[in-house]
């Protein structure tokens, strides 16, 4: 019988797996005593399966399906959400472009429609220094975290990978610095690690891990916050509240509620990535 390796994080997974099946076994015991009957240990293991431990220390509950609306009639260009995000994410001086840009673009551009990043860096500019102008619209791009990502299609590894709540992650330890997944991706969302990570040891954020030399990175939704019942640090401290985070599968959510009610569109909708995050236009900023 042939032997099936597993890597570092299957076998944290598995390790971690079979730690909460003790634990379940240990508790729900004394619940079907107290109880006296079945039912509740059976909702009881019902729910435990409904999550599950990931290498990245968070918990993963497959219930959720996490989703961003952002407003493009709001937004400032302020960037404030794409230096929230180096800081918050560990992302040195030499990631560049960092992981979220803003496009400028003159107003005669057409937001609404389906332009590639490729034709935003034709008609638009990321290099602006004052915002907001009258007359410019401002266009926040970052990984879409699609549902049919070209990037895992294409990554030889397995990591880059999409998991169960919707997001897609890295696996760090798996990377072997091939890029196939940074030109497989429509967006342009993703980096490569050419030099060595330099960061401040009173800046760095104990959450998120350091990415080694040689591995590409991009926007993981603030993984390490969103599981923990936080929105991401971009939608957080966003002045203006153009950014909106939410799970789709909660009817309730303000995401839910926004997609419902307000007239939204992807970039690049007609190639069938189908991206998790959608733009609106329901600020006014500057127009009368």
């Amino acid at each position: 019988m042939a032997i099936k390796w597993i890597g570092r994080r299957d076998f944290i997974k598995y390790s971690l797996g079979l730690a909460g099946l003790v634990l379940i076994g240990k508790y729900a015991r004394p619940s079907l005593a107290s109880t006296g009957g079945e039912e509740d240990t059976g909702k009881a293991v019902k729910e435990a399966a409904a999550q599950a431990v990931d290498g990245l220390g968070t918990v993963i509950d497959k219930g959720n399906k996490f989703a961003m609306v952002i407003d493009v009639g709001a937004c400032i260009g302020c960037r404030t959400c794409m230096w929230a995000c180096k800081r918050e994410n560990n992302i040195p001086d030499t990631v560049s472009p960092l992981w979220i840009e803003v496009f400028e673009l003159k107003a005669e551009v057409d937001v609404t429609g389906h332009p590639s990043p490729k034709d935003l860096k034709e008609g638009a500019t990321t290099a602006y220094k004052e915002s907001p102008r009258e007359g410019r619209w401002y266009l926040p791009v970052q990984c879409y975290h699609c549902d049919n990502p070209p990037c895992v299609k294409v990554c030889p590894t397995g990591a880059t990978y999409k998991d169960r709540d919707g997001l897609v992650l890295m696996d760090y330890d798996r990377c072997v610095g091939c890029r196939l997944c940074v030109v497989a991706c429509p967006y342009s969302s993703r980096r490569f690690n050419w030099w060595k990570p330099e960061l401040a040891a009173d800046e760095l954020n104990s959450l998120v891990p350091i990415r080694p030399v040689g591995v590409v990175e991009k926007c993981t939704f603030c993984v390490h916050r969103v599981r923990r019942g936080k929105s991401p640090r971009c939608v957080e401290v966003c002045p203006v509240q153009a950014r909106h985070f939410g799970n789709l599968n909660d009817p309730e959510s303000s995401v839910s509620k926004m997609l419902r009610s307000i007239l939204s569109f992807q970039l690049l909708e007609e190639i069938n990535t189908e991206p998790n995050i959608w733009y609106i236009t329901r600020g006014s900023k500057w127009l009368e």
